[in-house]
């Protein structure tokens, strides 16, 4: 079969978080080495930084970097995140936290997991995993997840960041070692008859040619969608927010604060509080809190949500704040012919649970697996294609899945509400909540879907016992654990965290 002609120029149409993450994980890829690598990015387009949160993968994407995590850190006014405190997610004031799960937590989570099933099953108070998982027991008491001696095994955490700053530092790291920039808008884009991008057309009439394109130019996907037509699924009737206000709140250390004061400012998790139309994210960064307000335009309006979120955060209406419009769903194919798109140009499912980077990781480090075989032959070429448009399109919809449990199992009674209880749903997320909810085997399903799922046992534990979402007249025989044991399994977690991370809270 006959040998592809090697690929020599590779051009990512976009800066921002995902542009520079692409520049800076190709660049730092044995396999590209001999690749020339250039990202166009306009001056004129602002980056959506409004503050980030992740997951724990980002630490591994830094890490194959070889970036100190001190460094980046510093420079990105970033914080630990041990998890994400969601409350009033049923409007009862109530809270729960959705914790990093690792290795030491297997043994108090198991006793976690008993409690939950025999809560839905008709026996025992509400259950919470708070109290069961370290990463709980560090955001109760505002502790980095950052140990203090070697722990018997890795542990499990995230980051909060300004995300421009982020794309900065990326940007200096691939510009170093070889990637040249290019700051220009693109006016046009000039494909071929094989409908493959050709060229991108500048404003001063420069023309650049690349045999391969990577899309990170945002919501407008100027080439996956726009140049070449590839069509977009939107999720709006599944996810209603569609909008987000936010504004930040410079975080003052001054020296006329209390300790008590600071101490509350210097928090290690994310808060996401269920309002009238969607929900308010709070993420604290070194010199400011982040705060935005995710909502549906169909229900509240720009200036009401606004006033909403400056009510909720004790700011006065008179503040100025910041509008963005969002487009959920996701491109058919995140690869199509010799354009991959990341970031929002490729999908975009709504922050609560802060997976719009780990989606470009995802992207990009099953992108470069199947690199070298891409080039072999056009029968490598199509099933490389086809393997990472399967992979991303599974991981996109799994985390709608999860998302939409945290609407559909919801009692709050406003006609947003409402009105995301009611939903299209998949058959497995289905499936999922009627087992739950029945009482019956949920851990059979969860491993029947254990290929599909983006999220794991504890996580739809924590987020089902969480919302105690269950039927009230439900009585089933389950045999409960003893007070005893979980009161040895809280304790546990405490212990752990007096042992290594700070010699003792209070």
């Amino acid at each position: 079969m006959k040998v592809k002609q090697a690929i020599r120029k590779i051009i990512i149409l976009g800066g921002g978080t995902a542009g520079w993450m692409a520049a800076a994980a190709l660049v730092n890829n044995p396999v590209f080495a001999a690749i020339e690598l250039c990202l166009v990015e306009s001056d004129n387009i602002g980056t959506i930084g409004v503050g980030e949160g992740s997951t724990p993968h980002l630490k591994r994407f830094m890490d194959n970097l070889g970036i100190s995590e001190k460094d980046w850190m510093e420079q990105c006014h970033a914080s630990y995140k041990t998890g994400i405190d969601f409350i009033n997610w049923n409007g009862d004031g109530q809270q729960y936290f959705h914790p990093f799960y690792f290795q030491m937590d297997v043994k108090p989570a198991e006793v976690f997991f008993i409690n939950a099933n025999a809560r839905r099953r008709g026996h025992g108070n509400a259950v919470k995993p708070d109290a069961f998982f370290s990463s709980g027991v560090l955001a109760k008491h505002n502790l980095s997840p950052r140990p203090n001696k070697t722990l018997p095994c890795t542990n499990e955490y995230g980051y909060h960041f300004d995300a421009t700053e982020l794309a900065n530092y990326l940007k200096d790291y691939a510009c170093q070692r070889g990637v040249r920039q290019i700051i220009a808008d693109v006016v046009e884009v000039s494909t071929s008859q094989h409908q493959q991008i050709e060229t991108l057309i500048l404003a001063n009439g420069e023309r650049l040619s690349a045999d391969f394109f990577i899309d990170a130019s945002g919501f407008s996907a100027k080439l996956i969608h726009k140049a070449l037509g590839v069509p977009f699924q939107s999720f709006a009737e599944e996810l209603l927010n569609d909008s987000a206000v936010t504004v930040p709140i410079p975080t003052l250390m001054d020296s006329t604060q209390t300790q008590q004061a600071k101490a509350q400012q210097a928090k290690y998790h994310t808060r996401a509080t269920a309002l009238s139309a969607g929900w308010l994210w709070q993420i604290p960064l070194t010199h400011r809190l982040g705060n935005g307000y995710v909502y549906s335009s169909r229900h509240l309006s720009a200036n009401a949500a606004a006033k909403e979120l400056l009510h909720s955060v004790n700011l006065p209406e008179s503040t100025q704040v910041r509008f963005l419009k969002l487009r959920v769903g996701v491109s058919d194919k995140a690869w199509h012919n010799n354009v991959l798109a990341i970031g929002l140009a490729q999908s975009f499912i709504e922050p609560l649970e802060a997976t719009s980077i780990m989606m470009t990781q995802f992207t990009l480090e099953r992108f470069m697996s199947l690199f070298e075989r891409y080039q072999l032959n056009k029968q490598a070429e199509t099933l490389s294609r086809q393997t990472l448009n399967q992979a991303v399109m599974q991981l996109v919809l799994g985390i709608k899945d999860y998302i939409q449990a945290h609407y559909v199992t919801s009692q709050r009674s406003e006609a947003y509400w409402v009105a995301a209880k009611k939903v299209a749903i998949s058959q497995r997320l289905t499936q999922l909540l009627q087992a739950w909810y029945q009482g019956e085997d949920f851990d059979l399903l969860l491993y029947q879907y254990d290929q599909q799922l983006a999220y794991f046992r504890p996580s739809w534990y924590a987020l089902l016992a969480g919302m105690d979402y269950r039927d009230p007249k439900l009585k089933r025989p389950f045999e409960p654990i003893s007070t005893e044991i979980t009161a040895q399994a809280i304790s546990y977690c405490q212990t752990l965290v007096e042992q290594y991370f700070q010699p003792k809270y209070s």
